[in-house]
């Protein structure tokens, strides 16, 4: 028989779903073969017009299945369940044509059971509990009895026999009750410790990537001092040269040049310190209000002509945070992306109750489509014209490491809606 597998992500869904069609194939067969040993070996007379009416509809049934929900999207716990149904009502009208729970197979009707216990959600386990439960119970009052073609003695609950299988039914009964209750309580307890399992996969592999960044970056902060050390004095050298012919254009161009130079500088400066200290997070514990602006005071050196309002919705006294670099990076990259996008709006806004501090920041750009929002921070993508790239995949790295979240969403009219949600718990007193 084919394993199962714990439903958790779409693709299971639709191995799935492909693997119970296999099993229902497998079951047609060996009942097709059941079925003609009974008429052609064991000469019992059953009736051959409804039985293949049933063999017929669930086949059809089965390959209209296949072909509807090729797309795994489409399955879902519903429709996996309304599958399971359509076995157990299968195999109920079967057993009614073929002595219903005097057939030694009616056991099969705890097959659908015990996939629902393993595969789904409580609610649908008790529910298959319910209608299996009841498709066997009507079985024992209602069904064709088996009867031999030799003679006309029927096959039925005579005699001592009606109190075997009453015990086989309340046996029935009761494994349906302890697999809702035992079976699926394990189920749910591995699919829980499978996702435990995925998402602490994701973490270390994150954070593989962040270690490999960070060396890079420590690298490239090396060997890049030299060379803007002579960029930098070759562009003053160059101001003052145009300053004393008097091409004032010329010379504010190179200062300007400068200043990009010194910033360059100022960064790879950082990220060596970084590298050196003994805690990354090391820092300041400030109020977040005052945090905020001191990181829009370093944002706006290099940014003076874009167009940002900041707003403070907390109430009461501002928690405090500590001035950790990862989190002033990731806001800065926000608002790096936000103002190239929009130039000429920009809002950031803080927010905090007694469990967490939210920054939302807005701008007015194109959007973007929802497909690439849902990516975005979840692996290192190729940069954009928006510049949309391995900055964002180092902030939601950044936020997610302290506990926190971070969405992208496009706003109602125009833009898009960045929201970082940080817990008080990073606050170091």
């Amino acid at each position: 028989m084919s394993t199962l597998l714990p439903q958790t992500t779409s693709s299971a869904s639709d191995e799935n779903l492909r693997k119970l069609l296999s099993l229902r194939a497998l079951n047609v067969s060996g009942q097709l073969v059941a079925v003609l040993t009974a008429i052609y070996y064991l000469d019992l007379a059953l009736p051959i017009t409804p039985l293949a009416f049933v063999f017929m509809t669930l086949i059809g049934l089965s390959l209209g299945t296949f072909f509807l929900f090729k797309r795994p999207s489409k399955i879902t716990d519903t429709v996996f369940f309304f599958q399971l149904i359509i076995d157990v009502i299968a195999l109920t009208a079967l057993l009614y044509f073929t002595g219903g729970a005097t057939n030694p197979f009616a056991w099969f009707l705890l097959v659908p059971h015990s996939i629902a216990s393993t595969l789904l959600s409580r609610q649908y386990v008790w529910l298959m509990a319910l209608i299996t439960s009841l498709a066997y119970t009507l079985l024992v009052f209602y069904y064709r009895p088996l009867i031999h073609l030799d003679h006309n003695m029927e096959m039925g609950m005579g005699g001592h026999f009606a109190e075997h299988i009453t015990g086989m039914w309340i046996g029935f009964v009761l494994s349906t009750v302890l697999m809702a209750y035992f079976v699926a309580g394990m189920a749910d307890s591995l699919r829980k410790r499978n996702k435990l399992l995925a998402d602490m996969q994701e973490r270390i592999f994150r954070d593989e990537r962040l270690v490999a960044l960070g060396t890079l970056a420590t690298g490239a902060a090396h060997e890049l001092g030299t060379p803007l050390g002579t960029m930098d004095v070759l562009a003053h050298e160059l101001e003052l040269e145009f300053k004393q012919k008097g091409d004032e254009p010329a010379a504010n161009k190179l200062a300007l040049i400068q200043r990009q130079v010194k910033r360059c500088k100022n960064v790879l400066s950082s990220i060596t310190e970084t590298a050196t200290l003994d805690k990354y997070d090391a820092g300041q514990s400030l109020p977040v209000d005052v945090y905020l602006t001191n990181v829009i005071t370093q944002w706006r050196i290099s940014h003076l002509e874009v167009n940002l309002i900041e707003s403070v919705n907390g109430e009461g006294l501002a928690p405090n945070i500590t001035s950790d670099m990862a989190v002033t990076r990731a806001l800065i990259n926000i608002l790096d992306n936000a103002s190239r996008v929009s130039p000429q709006y920009v809002s950031i806004t803080l927010n905090w109750n007694g469990d967490t501090i939210c920054f939302v920041i807005e701008d007015n750009g194109c959007g973007m489509p929802a497909g690439y929002l849902a990516k975005l921070g979840m692996d290192v993508m190729p940069s954009k014209a928006e510049g949309l790239g391995l900055g964002i995949y180092i902030t939601k790295a950044t936020i997610e490491r302290l506990g926190g979240d971070v969405q992208w969403e496009n706003k109602e009219d125009v833009g898009v809606r960045v929201t970082i949600n940080l817990p008080l718990s990073i606050e170091k007193s």
